[in-house]
């Protein structure tokens, strides 16, 4: 079960068709579109279901009307029977209609809520469900406690729970007002979108360490009124929403939750390979971010430490924090570090795949490209435990080639951009625009030093 995306007119970008993997790069020309390309993905993730392909449209055509009423059939056969298999091809071609319905009558607002502009145009959006031929979908109701609910959940594991109202309660029906929020949820479900405000998709702005400092003096209720615009509403201003999420979960990260402990091991190696100290949130109500140097008893703040910590500390707090993430849009991790470092993130990003987020990644580092290639090509070899024992890497480094999709921008002339998928070869992925920057200074360096 997946999704593929298709743009076109979208900022510099003429044309691209995207299909996310675990592990999705972004690489290429500056200032050709990478970051739009995220800023649309996250998007669709975070803010679909409310403002894309779901909200309360009064159904306007034949196939929202025929999904409708599959949806009452299946609710009805699951309220006598408790609960309800059915195949989702029985309803394809309807899913797949509707949601481009959907979609072409509110991209444009989409959009604009997205960049809180309505300066970013774009010519046209489509979204396509992928393997719907393997996916079954169970309808059932569920008492939890006094309360009655309806749960829709896949056989990839996927659900989403809707209580129903208190009047409906007793009889374990659904009204007729209900269908329709059923089947936003059933779009949502299909396309992985129920993190229900968990905000465990999270975007990583290329201009973090910036938003790490002086987010004390970024007030957050005034940000959320002056920088989350209506669509409706012309007064644009600076952030866009990516950023404000970031804040805002940055703001939000408290001590007493319970962390996920599948990202313990991953801390462990950025602090200790990567920021040779911890970095926590201090116990003052600014919520302060302090690092504290290994060695050291007193912590200090962000602003006296150095740039690899400043950078990588947004994410030590957010894998020490947060219980629940999903997916990371993460613009540039080679910011600041040095080479060796560089090799480490690289190293991060594999295990946070490994972990189970989904990571989608713009990077100019051709350090990191080669790391990603080396634990590909690892993960092929007949002595691929010998080759881990000698360079200290574990399962949770490698990654097979359908983990990973790499998409490259080219800027043409024009001012236009090429989106290209690249191919995983023998070798990993080879990435022309990178190798051509590479063989042109060598060439300089041969002219010169000669």
């Amino acid at each position: 079960m997946g999704w593929r995306l298709k743009v076109s007119g979208y900022g510099k970008i003429e044309n691209a068709e995207i299909a996310t993997a675990p592990l999705t790069l972004f690489v290429g020309d500056n200032n050709s579109g990478k970051s739009y390309l995220m800023s649309l993905l996250w998007g669709i993730r975070n803010l679909g279901p409310e403002l894309l392909f779901g909200g309360d449209a009064v159904a306007n055509s034949e196939a929202e009307d025929r999904l409708q009423s599959w949806v009452r059939e299946q609710v009805e056969a699951a309220r006598e029977q408790d609960r309800h298999t059915v195949q989702v091809s029985e309803i394809e071609d309807e899913l797949q209609i509707v949601l481009q319905e959907r979609i072409k009558r509110n991209k444009d607002n989409f959009v604009k809520a997205i960049f809180n502009s309505s300066d970013v145009e774009m010519k046209e959006l489509q979204i396509e469900l992928t393997g719907l031929a393997d996916i079954s979908l169970e309808f059932g109701f569920h008492q939890s406690g006094e309360k009655t609910g309806l749960f829709l959940s896949t056989n990839c594991g996927d659900g989403v729970y809707l209580f129903l109202a208190q009047k409906e309660q007793k009889a374990g029906i659904v009204g007729e007002s209900e269908y329709r929020f059923i089947v936003n949820k059933l779009l949502g479900l299909l396309l992985r979108n129920y993190d229900e405000g968990l905000n465990s998709e999270i975007y990583f702005p290329a201009a973090r360490t910036g938003f790490m400092l002086t987010k004390d003096v970024i007030n957050k209720v005034g940000r959320k009124a002056a920088f989350n615009v209506a669509s409706e509403r012309e007064i644009m201003v600076p952030f866009v929403r990516p950023i404000n999420q970031f804040l805002d979960v940055i703001n939000d990260l408290t001590l007493d939750g319970e962390s996920n402990k599948a990202f313990l091991e991953i801390v462990r190696y950025l602090e200790s390979g990567l920021a040779d100290g911890t970095v926590e949130m201090s116990a003052l109500p600014n919520r302060e971010a302090m690092y504290v140097p290994n060695g050291k008893a007193m912590g200090m703040p962000l602003r006296v430490a150095s740039a690899v910590v400043t950078e990588l500390s947004p994410l030590i707090l957010i894998l020490k924090h947060k219980k629940y993430v999903d997916a990371l849009f993460y613009e540039e991790p080679e910011m600041c570090l040095h080479p060796q470092l560089q090799q480490k993130i690289a190293r991060v990003l594999c295990q946070l795949v490994n972990a189970g987020v989904q990571m989608n990644v713009t990077t100019h580092s051709d350090i990191i490209l080669q790391h990603i290639n080396n634990m590909i090509c690892l993960s092929g070899r007949e002595n691929c435990q010998e080759i881990c024992r000698q360079f200290r890497y574990t399962h949770q480094d490698l990654l097979r080639p359908e983990m990973v999709k790499v998409y490259q921008l080219k800027a043409e002339p024009g001012g236009k951009t090429e989106v290209e998928e690249l191919c995983c070869g023998v070798n990993g992925f080879a990435v022309p625009t990178f190798n051509d920057a590479l063989d042109l200074i060598m060439e300089e360096a041969y002219t010169i030093q000669e």
